[in-house]
């Protein structure tokens, strides 16, 4: 008869032996295999971590989530739990538990090379940007790589450190010099840094390159429109629509300049609506082609449905209510402009815009209070900075 401690020895390398077993049946496919050993298995991190991958596999939740809580609570500090764990909740879509586990398993002496890597990338894709940054600066020691080097640009971006952005984007563009999105990127993130002068000269000098990029066309009608260059602006946009007529910022941004564009209001009109006959869902596609009926002298009563149907298709963005609220109050129903520009400001109170519009109609309507109040807001607003909105017009 074995001793206790050789006994429980025996039993240990059993137990290794079977759920090393397990797993490798696991890769490969065969589930009953595997489910058979890891469900006989004694109570271990290791078994229950596989257990939870492989009951998800099995599209069996509650069984999955169980064998996870169980993984967690009996193997939290082993390194082969920890990265399991991490493919577990990679595969169920909980991105922001798979980084942190596989975080803690990039940081075991048992974890694989490539391990930083992954890490990165998957506290990059959550958003954990000072995680991503030190896994992604841990990684680049181990090699380079091309989509580290993006994922830390976008992370100093969202950290408040432009410089070592530009610094990772100039990398990569040495390493792809001739790649369409990378540049795209770039001149996309100088817009977001309000470096619009070196937006605009690098976006000119990318179009000599890549002159058929929808995405490099976009980009720089934005730096032109940021300049107030705006028959150069129209230009490029028309371009995108040309190129890619289903994106729809162009038509958006050709609203927005419809009155610095009084001789190419037609053409607005006709590249929206054409856009309007393929696009079934966008909100913007209707509110454009009223804009520019509006613009080009056509009656309310023709570009009020138009509106209607920009907020049936997207109830979230202000500008529409707020532009059938100026249409209702030039038909004189300030009741119901009151109503349009009390939902705009709803979706939007930082627009100083329906604040204003709004106290007019309350003084009409009799509710000096509340426009006092409104006018107040407006004031107030207009010596603010002002944010950006989702889907606005600004």
């Amino acid at each position: 008869m074995l001793e206790p401690a050789a006994a429980s020895f025996f039993m240990y390398l059993f137990a290794a032996d079977t759920i090393g077993t397990a797993q490798s049946a696991l890769e490969a496919g065969r589930l009953a295999e595997a489910r058979v050993l890891l469900e006989a298995s004694p109570l271990d991190g290791r078994a229950q971590a596989l257990l939870a991958r492989l009951y998800l596999m099995l599209n069996m939740p509650q069984r999955a989530v169980t064998a996870a809580r169980q993984a967690e609570r009996l193997g939290a500090s082993i390194p082969a739990v920890q990265h399991t764990l991490a493919l577990y909740f990679a595969q169920s879509g909980q991105r922001k538990l798979a980084a942190l586990w596989e975080g803690r398993f990039a940081q075991s002496k048992e974890a694989d090379d490539a391990a930083v890597l992954r890490a990165a990338l998957l506290f990059g894709e959550v958003k954990q940007w000072p995680e991503a940054i030190a896994f992604g600066t841990a990684a680049l020691k181990r090699g380079e790589r091309t989509e580290i080097r993006l994922m830390l640009a976008r992370g100093f971006e969202a950290t408040g450190k432009p410089d070592a952005a530009v610094a990772q984007y100039l990398v990569l563009l040495e390493l792809l010099p001739y790649d369409e999105p990378t540049h795209a990127a770039y001149g996309q993130a100088l817009l977001r840094m309000g470096r619009f002068n070196d937006a605009s000269a690098f976006l000119a000098k990318a179009l000599g390159t890549f002159d058929k990029s929808p995405q490099i066309e976009l980009a720089y009608g934005v730096a032109l429109y940021t300049q107030r260059r705006f028959t150069e602006s129209a230009e490029r946009f028309f371009r995108v629509i040309d190129l890619a007529p289903e994106v729809p910022q162009p038509y958006i941004f050709l609203a927005r300049m419809m009155d610095q564009l009084p001789e190419r209001v037609s053409e607005i009109r006709a590249r929206a609506e054409a856009w309007l006959r393929v696009e079934p869902l966008n909100g913007f596609a209707p509110f454009v082609v009223a804009r520019a009926m509006h613009s080009g002298g056509a009656a309310d009563s023709e570009t009020k449905p138009m509106l209607v149907e920009a907020m049936r298709r997207d109830p979230t963005v202000w500008d529409f209510p707020f532009e059938l609220g100026q249409l209702l109050e030039r038909e004189r129903d300030f009741s119901g402009a009151a109503h349009a520009y009390e939902k705009a400001i709803r979706l939007n109170s930082q627009a100083p815009e329906p604040h204003y519009r709004l106290a007019r109609v309350y003084d009409r309507l009799g509710q000096t209070l509340k426009a006092a109040s409104e006018r107040q807001l407006h004031e107030k607003l207009l010596a603010s900075p002002r944010p950006d909105s989702k889907g606005g017009m600004q």
